[in-house]
């Protein structure tokens, strides 16, 4: 599994199980996977998990923060 991100076209690129799916950054969709509590990049049908730093950059380049904070104060 891999992500490329190409900021001069303004696209991603996961592929997954040897299949590439792509989209337009600003298609591009960054969620809180709760079992494993980290970001996940979801795009195209499909979905990866990434690192912190991935999403951020993916964020600055018009992706959608759709994460959530599971921890619960008590």
């Amino acid at each position: 599994m891999s992500l490329q991100i190409d900021k001069a076209t303004g696209t991603c690129t996961i592929t997954k199980n040897g299949q590439v799916f792509r989209s337009a950054l600003m298609d591009a969709r960054i969620i809180t996977d709760p079992a494993t509590r980290m970001s996940e990049l979801q795009i195209d049908g499909a979905s990866l998990h990434i690192s912190e730093a991935q999403a951020e950059e993916l964020l600055v380049h018009g992706a959608r923060d759709d994460r959530s904070n599971l921890i619960v104060d008590d």
